[in-house]
């Protein structure tokens, strides 16, 4: 009796969420600790913020390579190798001592991240069609919720107890253990093959085949412009509740925290209706009329407040990030819908399309970075007007369908 029969569909789920998770605690759990690395590394804590951007850059190259790859050598290996590397560049991360050399590592470290983390789509991909595997995607996603809800409580707690390089002592701790999980558990969906001489004009085909694929591209560009909102936020959080709103690194910790709940409840709530044979076209649908009368809402707060009260930012804020919970499950199984022997492939372009323009999104953030919250708000309104733009020109026929 092999792996793969041993594993019931929540064991799996659990499997593939203790991956992915890696990429949540990876961004969140230093976000209470950045204005103290800053100081520590005495860096200007924009130039630290950059980080937050060259991490995802890293996992946009890692996600292009190991999507592909995983086709070709496997799931299981490439998953391995990834985290391989994760591991090593965490490691080195513990000793950092300039800013330069935490933008590099990261980039590394995030490399390893993408690699590793793809292959969860592509896994689902192989086992999963239709609303199955919409809900599979609900279901890791209701598993992994807790990770963004803790990070940041992890990472101030850690900074507490041996300062912000005990964050990395964490995420070196915690790659370890998944990567012994993945040895011992994951199944293996096909032997590894040798790569082939022309690996390069292989990978571009596959590529040139999913970019194609015109009615596809309106989910990716929503799903990336909806994840580029999210990135704002979390590029501009740190100066906005704990420098203009004066949070201590724990209470921003439980502001963050709203969020994830807001993400839990609406995640949840993709769930149930895929259970009740509610198509994920109007699921969708109510995500994003959602977040982006919560982005405007905002934007409208800060052009009359300036600085809006904490809590109409909080309950603004959570009920933007929270719509991942209503647009991811539902943006990726309408995407790979359409993929079925390039689902590596589809999946890193799905992926790193995603991680490549929000880290430009972030990393335009920090350069348009005035001292206030109007870009914060601003740059989440526009990305979302932008993605609703893209999707309409792009999948409109398949967003008005009746399943």
């Amino acid at each position: 009796m092999n792996h793969q029969q041993k594993l019931s569909d929540k064991q799996m789920a659990t499997l593939l969420a203790l991956l992915i998770t890696i990429m949540p605690f990876s961004i969140d759990a230093y976000l209470p600790s950045l204005t103290l690395i800053a100081e520590d590394l005495h860096s200007d804590i924009h130039r630290i913020e950059q980080s937050l951007s060259s991490f995802i850059f890293g996992v946009a190259f890692g996600q292009l390579v190991g999507g592909s790859l995983s086709d070709i050598k496997g799931r299981k290996n490439i998953a391995l190798a990834g985290l391989s590397v994760y591991i090593v560049s965490t490691f080195l991360l513990i000793f950092v001592q300039s800013a330069e050399q935490l933008l590099s590592l990261r980039l590394v470290q995030a490399v390893g991240a993408g690699m590793a983390a793809v292959v969860v789509g592509a896994i689902v991909r192989d086992n999963y069609e239709g609303k199955e595997a919409a809900q599979m995607f609900a279901l890791i996603g209701i598993i992994m919720m807790g990770a963004p809800l803790l990070a940041p409580m992890v990472g101030s707690m850690m900074q507490m107890i041996g300062g912000w390089r005990a964050v990395f002592v964490f995420l070196l701790l915690y790659s370890v253990m998944v990567f012994a999980l993945y040895w011992k558990f994951l199944p293996k969906h096909k032997m590894a093959e040798p790569l082939p001489p022309q690996l390069f004009r292989n990978l571009a085909q596959r590529y040139g085949r999913v970019l194609r694929h015109k009615t596809a591209l309106g989910f990716l560009f929503f799903q990336a412009a909806s994840f580029s909102s999210m990135l704002v936020f979390l590029t501009e959080s740190p100066f906005v509740y704990m420098k203009l709103h004066e949070l201590s690194p724990n209470q921003y910790a439980w502001a963050f925290g709203c969020n994830i709940i807001m993400m839990a409840v609406f995640n949840r709530t993709t769930a149930w209706h895929l259970k009740r044979d509610r198509n994920s076209q109007d699921i969708l649908r109510a995500g994003i009329i959602i977040q982006f009368l919560a982005n405007l809402s905002l934007f409208i707060s800060v052009l009359i407040w300036q600085l809006p009260p904490l809590w109409l930012m909080i309950m603004l804020i959570m009920t933007s990030i929270g719509t991942q919970g209503l647009i991811v499950a539902n943006t990726q199984a309408l995407f790979m819908s359409h993929f079925r022997e390039d689902a590596g492939s589809a999946n890193a372009v799905l992926a790193s399309c995603q991680s490549l323009i929000a880290a430009l999104v972030g990393f335009t953030t920090t350069l348009l970075h005035n001292g206030s919250a109007m870009v914060m708000a601003g740059m989440m309104l526009a990305c979302t007007t932008l993605g609703i733009v893209l999707l309409m020109i792009f999948s409109h026929s398949i967003m008005r369908q009746k399943c």
